[in-house]
């Protein structure tokens, strides 16, 4: 049986492949997080309630409680472990963007992942940071948009002197594919050098 390809079908194949396009690009792309500078810290592009994507409700509005823990110290060269995290919440999906900040609002440190629900992703050049800035940035993936919380590292460099402030924004998500209903947190830590 020969089939009799027509520019009529090639038309409607092609419009057909271009709405599904349309269609699944809004559905993904917030899973697997945002772009870089959405953390709410100075010198940010503010967070994803700023940016028209998550704006439904007023920042910080929602019910739920969205905080980093760690330690209240750091020792210059060595690794931490940080844990960002949401409680008390009905949302179905989450998702979180974390930076860390000197005295001077200079981004500082390193991130690292732990496992597979985040990702340390890569600056661009909105701050004029260069390529070996990639670490100043982490945040949820895909496999990670479906949990509460999230462990990271964090290495401070041998030279960090003073207070670092890490900034997050969280997104408590409705699960609807659609930027609308969802609520977006922001929230800080401060931790200073040890003594020795």
């Amino acid at each position: 049986m020969s089939m009799k390809i027509t520019s009529k079908s090639i038309l409607c194949f092609v419009f057909m492949i271009a709405v599904c396009s349309l269609s699944t690009k809004p559905l993904f792309a917030w899973s697997t997080g945002p772009e870089a500078y959405r953390a709410g810290a100075p010198g940010d592009k503010g967070t994803c309630n700023d940016s028209g994507c998550h704006n439904s409700y007023s920042l910080d509005s929602g019910s739920a409680e969205f905080s980093i823990t760690g330690p209240v110290s750091y020792t210059p060269g060595e690794t931490i472990k940080l844990k960002v995290s949401f409680s008390s919440s009905s949302g179905k999906l989450h998702g979180f963007e974390m930076t860390a900040i000197d005295t001077d609002d200079n981004q500082i440190g390193k991130f690292k992942k732990i496992g597979k629900t985040t990702q340390v992703i890569p600056a661009n050049d909105y701050r004029g940071l260069k390529k070996e800035d990639k670490g100043t940035y982490i945040e949820h993936t895909r496999s990670g948009y479906k949990k509460k919380s999230w462990k990271v590292k964090w290495i401070a460099p041998a030279n960090a002197t003073g207070t670092v402030t890490f900034y997050a924004a969280g997104n408590e998500a409705d699960g609807n594919g659609s930027p609308s209903g969802d609520y977006i947190y922001t929230t800080t830590l401060e931790i200073s050098p040890s003594e020795e």
